[in-house]
C-alpha cells in the first residue's frame, strides 16, 4: 500500500469512528427520551454487573448453519453472478436469525401442557429483558407492537441481530427470574417501563410463586446451582428442588447437588429436608496400636467410635418440619441440634452431641474396661456448626432464616441406613408404611392442584410426569413461529442438542 493509500484508509477509518460516534449519541439520546415518555428513567440507574452471568444456561452457542438463497448480480453477459458481500452478509443474517428463533423455540412447553401459553409469555418477557437496556435496540423496538412481529421481521440487517441473539443468549438466571415474575405477578402496581406491547418492571413482586413456575425457569437454565442463587427463602429453595425432583429434570450440578444416589435421598429432600451434603459413610469404629513415645512404659491402643451426621433446613412455616425434627428428637440412635432462625437459641437433644470419641488403655483387652462416658477426648457439635446447615440461597449468600438441625446417627448401618432411618420418620409425619407411599402423598397434591402434569401412554399403558420442554424440537419450532424450519436445519437435529444433554 503507497503512502496515499494508506492516507485515504486511514480518513476512512476516522469518517467510520466519527459516524459510529454520532450514531450512538442519536441512539443514547433516544433511549432517554423513550424512558422519559415512561418516566422510566431508573432503567439507566441499574447495575448491570450486579450479577454474575455466568456461561451455563445449558445451552450451546453453535452456528446454526447456512441458507443457500442469496443475492446476486448480474455480468455483462447476463449470467447470474453472486456479489461475495451480499452473500456473506445475508449468510450472516440468517444464521443469527435462526439462531434466535431456534434458541426460543427450546423453550416452549409442550402443546398440551395447559402452561403452553403461559410458557409464550414468559419468553416473550425474557426477550423484552434482554432489549430493555440496549439502547440501539429500544430504539427498534419502537417500530414494533410485540415480540413476535419484531423476531417475524425477515428483512432485519446483520448488526441488528446480532445485538438481539448477543442481549438474549447473556441474560443472567436472576433476569429469568425477573421475566418469570413480569408475566406471573398480579400486583401490576410499580415502575415500569413498555417494551414491545410488555410490561418490564423495576423491581420483583416479592410474591410467592406457584410450583409450576420453576419449569418456565428450568426451561431456560439448566443449571440447578445457578437456579439456587435467586431463591431468597429456604421455602423457595424447598419448592425448586421438589420441582426438579418431581419433573424428572435433568439439571446440572456444578456445586450443588440434589441428586446424591442414595436410595431414600430424593423422598428426603421431597418431605422438605435441604441437606448440604450427603457424604459416603466412612468407617465408624477402629482400634489402632500407637507408640505413645519414650517415656511410656509400652504401647497405647486406641479405640474410636464415630458418628455419622447430616446438615439439613427445613422450613419455618411447616408444621410437618416441626414434627419430623420432634420424630428424629425421640428415636434412640440420633442426636439432634438445632435453632430456629438466625436469633433463636440452640437446643439439644443430649447434653452433648458429639461426632467421636476416643478410650486409651495399655492393651486392647483393657479397652472394654474403660467406659466411654468417661472420656474426655469427645468432637462435640458446636454451636456455629449449625451454621452449615443453612442452605445457599440469593446470591450465593446463606439463608439464615430457616429451622437449621444438624442430626447424628449414634446407631449402626452405613449412610444409606441413615438416610432409611429418617425416610421412616417422614413416613411417620405422613401417616404411610413405606417410601413409595411418602413420594405418593408428597406428589398427590400438586397433581390435584395442576401444578404437576400427567400424561397417560395408551399404548402401554402408563402414566408419566410431562417433560417441562417439547420433546420435538422441529414441531416446536413449527408452532412458534408459523413456518417449518429451513431444510438444512431440520436436516441436522443435533444442533439443537443442549449442552447439559452430556451430563
Amino acid at each position: 500500500m503507497d503512502f496515499g493509500h494508506k492516507a485515504f484508509w486511514e480518513s476512512l477509518v476516522k469518517k467510520r469512528a466519527e459516524v459510529e460516534r454520532f450514531l450512538y449519541y442519536v441512539e443514547t439520546r433516544a433511549y432517554q427520551l423513550i424512558l422519559q415518555a415512561q418516566n422510566a428513567l431508573w432503567v439507566l440507574d441499574r447495575d448491570p454487573d450486579v450479577h454474575e452471568s455466568g456461561d451455563c444456561s445449558g445451552y450451546d452457542d453453535e452456528s446454526l448453519g447456512r441458507d443457500a438463497s442469496f443475492h446476486s448480480i448480474e455480468s455483462d453477459r447476463g449470467a447470474a453472478i453472486e456479489d461475495p458481500l451480499e452473500a456473506v452478509l445475508r449468510e450472516k443474517s440468517v444464521e443469527f436469525l435462526e439462531k434466535i428463533r431456534s434458541r426460543l423455540a427450546r423453550y416452549c412447553a409442550p402443546s398440551v401442557s395447559r402452561y403452553h401459553d403461559e410458557r409464550l409469555e414468559v419468553i416473550y418477557a425474557y426477550v423484552r429483558r434482554g432489549i430493555f437496556t440496549e439502547p440501539a435496540l429500544m430504539f427498534l423496538s419502537q417500530s414494533y407492537d410485540s415480540v413476535m412481529a419484531l423476531l417475524g421481521d425477515d428483512n432485519l440487517d446483520l448488526v441488528t441481530l446480532e445485538k438481539i441473539w448477543n442481549a438474549v443468549k447473556t441474560l443472567c438466571v436472576h433476569d429469568i427470574r425477573d421475566a418469570v415474575d413480569d408475566v406471573l405477578r398480579t400486583n401490576d402496581e410499580g415502575d415500569y417501563v413498555m417494551v414491545l406491547g410488555g410490561k418490564v418492571f423495576k423491581e420483583a413482586s416479592g410474591e410467592e410463586w406457584p410450583l409450576h413456575a420453576w419449569g418456565h425457569m428450568m426451561a431456560i437454565y439448566h443449571c440447578y446451582s445457578c437456579l439456587r442463587t435467586t431463591c431468597k427463602t429456604v421455602d423457595e429453595v424447598i419448592a425448586m428442588t421438589r420441582y426438579t425432583l418431581f419433573s424428572q429434570t435433568p439439571l446440572s450440578q456444578s456445586y450443588l447437588k440434589y441428586d446424591y444416589g442414595f436410595d431414600g435421598a430424593k423422598e428426603l429432600i421431597l418431605a422438605g429436608f435441604i441437606p448440604s451434603d450427603i457424604p459416603l459413610s466412612s468407617p465408624r469404629h477402629s482400634i489402632i496400636c500407637t507408640d505413645s513415645g519414650s517415656q511410656s512404659f509400652g504401647p497405647m491402643w486406641e479405640e474410636t467410635k464415630r458418628n455419622l451426621s447430616l446438615y439439613g433446613a427445613l422450613s419455618l412455616n411447616d408444621a410437618k418440619a416441626q414434627a419430623f425434627v420432634n420424630g428424629c428428637i425421640r428415636h434412640p440412635d440420633l442426636m439432634v441440634m438445632l435453632r430456629k432462625g438466625a436469633d433463636g437459641r440452640v437446643i439439644r437433644s443430649r447434653p452433648v452431641v458429639w461426632t467421636s470419641r476416643k478410650r486409651h488403655a495399655r492393651s486392647r483387652s483393657a479397652l472394654a474396661s474403660v467406659p466411654w462416658e468417661k472420656t474426655r477426648a469427645v468432637v462435640r457439635c458446636e454451636d456455629d456448626d449449625l451454621e452449615e446447615a443453612q442452605p445457599s440461597g440469593w446470591s450465593h449468600e446463606k439463608i439464615a432464616d430457616c429451622l437449621m438441625v444438624v442430626l447424628v446417627d449414634g446407631g449402626e448401618g452405613n449412610m444409606g441406613d441413615f438416610v432409611r432411618k429418617l425416610v421412616e420418620i417422614w413416613c411417620q409425619v405422613y401417616h404411610v408404611k413405606e417410601k413409595k407411599e411418602l413420594y405418593c402423598a408428597l406428589e398427590t397434591p400438586f397433581i390435584e392442584a395442576g401444578e404437576l402434569e400427567q400424561c397417560t401412554c395408551g399404548r402401554h399403558e402408563i402414566t408419566f410426569t410431562l417433560p417441562i420442554m417439547h420433546g420435538d424440537v422441529m414441531s416446536a419450532y413449527e408452532s412458534l413461529w408459523g413456518t417449518p424450519p429451513p431444510p438444512w436445519l431440520a436436516e441436522n437435529p443435533n444442533r439443537f442438542r443442549l449442552a447439559t444433554d452430556s451430563f
